[in-house]
């Protein structure tokens, strides 16, 4: 049996031991706000972290605050009864201005109240080497074809134009949903709420396009890791890498100098929507937490913005509340762009819909990148929706 922590200590449980400084940082501001500091503990493999938290969230042995998912991970872990209702934490952050995203609020709710709270919001944006496009004597795109023309310069230039790593993890999604959202927002959002058919035509554009940048010579290998891509872009090696602006303290960290690094939204194919995939993490509530009420409070000042600029300064990535942003270059320009373009906004592709469903066609998609042909498109889309008529089926059961 696990004992209390520290009368003004809450416990959070969570998959990443880097962020331990950041959540020091922000449990100061809260202890100031709350009354509570944090006191982070992590489990860095993500298959071990969600069985731990799904067995020990049913026990006495479960920590005060948990980092999760939002989306269905969320839903499905708040309707076996291991999250506590904090729907009053979003009352309190859209009447004091700190959040006002319907959508976002909507993505934290399981039959209508809210487990969590936003630990994040990131953007899925081009991350792209500043120097590299100088040298190019190119910009930022603003056009499908603009962008097309970066990929061909770089290539005929012996430069891989796009990092796109990851085939045997959640990664190989990231380009499925980029395009799918890209081309139709409306069609996306149907398409992972099970009303729409992977082998629609969508789809179809949607693997079509992916297969012409292959075809084009676009992408690094498919195991190429996150890891080496800092070294990569300041050797001049990789010009672009299509990922969530969470990422961007990694490039930092790893020697990428802030006025060196960009960003920026991905252009629509043509005839496409100007949209934006989000991914934001959930600071949640144990249902059993030894200090519910406390952790309950702390969820309820996590929002406040001098919370927020301790904890974004740490990740470098932007916050639910949009007014808080970190000194970072890159998520600035993000941030900027958003504010101008207004675009439509999506849940990241891993959350939008039951996790069995992603995590198979997940594995499909990377079969794909390993043989990126139309054949393979053709019987990936097909596997795809046979999977999705059998969870679908299973997760309204």
């Amino acid at each position: 049996m696990s004992r209390p922590a520290p009368s003004d200590v809450l416990s959070l449980f969570n998959d990443n031991p880097s962020w331990a400084p950041g959540f020091q940082d922000a449990g100061r501001q809260l202890l100031r706000r709350a009354g509570y500091r944090l006191a982070p503990r992590a489990v860095p493999n993500v298959s071990n972290y969600q069985q731990i938290v799904r067995m020990s969230a049913q026990t006495d042995s479960s920590a005060d605050l948990i980092k999760w998912w939002n989306g269905y991970r969320l839903r499905d872990i708040a309707r076996a009864g291991l999250l506590a209702d904090v729907s009053g934490a979003w009352d309190e952050a859209e009447r004091r201005g700190w959040c006002e995203d319907p959508a976002l609020r909507e993505s934290f709710t399981s039959d209508g109240r809210q487990y969590g709270v936003p630990l994040y919001k990131s953007y899925y944006a081009v991350f792209y080497s500043k120097p590299l496009f100088a040298r190019l004597g190119v910009g930022v795109p603003a056009t499908w074809q603009e962008f097309l023309h970066i990929v061909d310069l770089t290539h005929a230039r012996g430069i891989t134009p796009i990092a796109s790593g990851g085939a045997t993890t959640w990664e190989s999604s990231i380009w499925f949903q980029q395009l799918v959202n890209g081309l139709d927002h409306r069609f996306y959002l149907d398409l992972t709420a099970g009303k729409r058919s992977y082998t629609d035509a969508e789809c179809r554009q949607a693997m079509a396009l992916w297969s012409d940048l292959y075809r084009r010579g676009a992408f690094s290998s498919p195991d190429v890791s996150a890891a080496d891509l800092p070294g990569s872009f300041t050797k001049g090696r990789t010009a672009m890498f299509l990922y969530g602006t969470w990422d961007t303290g990694a490039f930092l960290d790893a020697g990428v100098k802030d006025a060196d690094l960009g960003a920026f939204l991905l252009p629509p194919p043509p005839g496409g929507d100007r949209s934006v995939l989000v991914e934001s993490g959930v600071l949640a509530v144990s249902a059993n937490a030894h200090k519910r009420g406390a952790a309950v409070e702390a969820a309820r000042a996590w929002l406040d913005p001098a919370v927020q600029k301790a904890w974004t300064g740490f990740l470098r990535d932007t916050s639910a509340d949009p007014a808080v942003l970190p000194d970072v270059g890159a998520v600035r320009q993000v941030a900027a762009q958003v504010r101008a373009e207004r675009p439509a906004q999506a849940v990241r592709y891993w959350e939008a819909s039951p996790p069995v469903l992603i995590e198979g066609n997940v594995q499909d998609l990377s079969a794909f990148m390993i043989q990126p042909t139309a054949a393979r498109a053709t019987q990936t889309l097909q596997s795809m929706q046979r999977r999705a008529e059998k969870e679908w089926k299973a997760w309204k059961s």
